[in-house]
């Protein structure tokens, strides 16, 4: 049976509240009944990107504090949280400078897995993974409302729901593991032990040492090093490198199936049908939100989506973004898309919907479904 999922258009009808995206959002939320997933009483994550400092396309804070102010209704007591991405007291940091604060939200703002990014449950993955370590704030959730800023990535091309889950509910490096034990680490980098340098092509102006989130590379006049201990395989580094002297010789194939199998982990810390998703397709830039910098849109706002079926939302997602027009003044600007191609794989030159297939197939979800308007 096809799946419902509720669209909020981005365009406008009338100069009034009930018909901003904020309105139809406020009424979406309660068209799908919020208490068929979240309990009187009940802590409940409000899992989110929480953005990097010279970004600015991330989900707007009155979004969040609507989705908040609607759990609230329903006796819920909602808290917005990501994993670590940078050390966890500077990410809270750069989470107040986006906007995300207990006095914008009106509910707290917290790191999943603590202060020190090491608190964490290790849970059974596929046979890709064997094992993950899940957050403790979101392991011990009992629901989970999900909200996915889409955008492009380096290495998934589809930053979505999907990529939520298996990046942003994974510790990076666990406490008494390394990142190929459990951490983060092990879907970024799935063929290799390091990245690949290639010494010709560097000039050892240190950008890739500015933005290592983790300062695991050194960099000085002739001399380069990463310490392997220390590296998440993000492939920051690789994405920004302007000489091209970083690469990752990574089976993408095999990192996007990688990503349905986390999120499979993630989700099997819930009971079915406590985990609820809202895919913002607003200001879709090329790259992920964890950038210092936003790029110009690939597309125009598209809207709003909400639904309880991780594959269908996802799908509709990339149906959405298949049909949008690439936007001039853009990376997208000049690339002529082949039939049933869409802006995003075309941009980073791998299937965005492989990721979609692989969840599908480990039964997260279905890929049937039909719209909603709000």
């Amino acid at each position: 049976m096809a799946k419902k999922i509720y669209f909020i258009d981005s365009r406008v009808e009338k100069f009034d509240y009930r018909y901003s995206l904020s309105g139809k959002l406020e009424k979406g939320l309660e068209r799908i009944n919020l208490t068929k997933y979240f309990s009187k009483d009940e802590l409940v994550p409000i899992k989110m990107h929480l953005g990097n400092r010279g970004g600015h396309h991330t989900i707007r804070p009155n979004f969040v504090r609507l989705v908040a102010e609607q759990l609230k209704k329903v006796g819920a007591s909602p808290f917005v949280t990501d994993s670590s991405r940078v050390k966890p007291y500077e990410y809270l940091e750069v989470a107040n400078e986006m906007g995300y604060n207990q006095l914008s939200l009106g509910c707290p703002v917290i790191i999943a897995d603590g202060i020190f990014g090491r608190d964490s449950v290790t849970v059974k993955a596929g046979k890709i993974l064997k094992e993950l370590a899940i957050p403790s704030a979101i392991y011990d959730a009992k629901s989970m409302m999900v909200l996915s800023h889409i955008k492009g990535h380096i290495d998934s091309s589809l930053a979505g729901a999907i990529k939520n889950l298996a990046m942003g509910c994974v510790c990076p490096q666990p406490r008494n593991h390394t990142w190929k034990e459990g951490g983060r680490g092990k879907m970024h980098f799935q063929m290799t032990e390091i990245m690949a340098w290639n010494k010709e092509l560097c000039t050892y102006c240190a950008i890739c040492a500015d933005n290592c989130p983790v300062e695991a590379i050194t960099v000085r006049k002739d001399f380069f090093e990463v310490d392997e201990d220390k590296c998440w395989r993000c492939a920051r580094c690789v994405k920004i490198c302007p000489e091209k002297a970083l690469s990752v010789p990574i089976s993408h194939d095999n990192f996007l199936a990688s990503l349905a199998e986390s999120a499979k982990a993630v989700l099997d810390t819930f009971e079915p049908g406590k985990v609820l998703y809202v895919n913002f397709i607003l200001d879709v830039q090329p790259e992920c939100d964890c950038m210092a910098v936003s790029d110009n849109p690939l597309i125009q706002d598209q809207g709003i989506l909400i639904g309880d079926d991780i594959v269908a939302i996802e799908t509709a997602t990339m149906d959405l973004i298949e049909k949008a027009v690439p936007l001039p003044q853009s990376k997208a600007d000049g690339i002529k898309l082949k039939k049933g191609e869409d802006i995003l794989s075309a941009l980073h030159k791998k299937d965005a919907r492989i990721q979609i297939k692989a969840a599908e197939k480990l039964g997260l979800g279905e890929s049937d479904y039909y719209l909603e308007k709000i």
